[in-house]
Formats: C-alpha cells, structure tokens, sequence
C-alpha cells in the first residue's frame, strides 16, 4: 500500500467522523447546525481530498 492510498483511507474515516459530529474544520470550526451551506462545503471539500488520493500516485 502506497503511502497515500493509507492517507486517503484516513482523510474518508475523518469525513465520516465529522459527518456524523456535525462539526468540521478548515481554518476554523464549522457546525451544520450553525452555518449550513459552509459545513457541507467543505465537509465535500475534505471529501474531494481524500478520493484524489486514490488516484494519485506518489
């Protein structure tokens, strides 16, 4: 396993977490309840992130 095969399978188990805390960080913390559009932006954000990993080969 590549080193960012093993990066991506960590960056998935973090959105799941903040999928289900209802919290999620960039520079800041964003909470679904408070800033809706933000949280679900960068929540897909981080998603994107960690699938680009699966195909990028270091």
């Amino acid at each position: 396993m590549s080193l960012t095969f093993i990066l991506g399978i960590f960056l998935l188990l973090w959105v799941i977490y903040d999928f289900f805390t209802g919290r999620v960080w960039l520079h800041r913390e964003f909470k679904r309840s408070e800033e809706t559009f933000s949280y679900w932006l960068v929540l897909l954000l981080w998603l994107a992130v960690a699938i680009s990993c699966f195909y990028w080969q270091a």
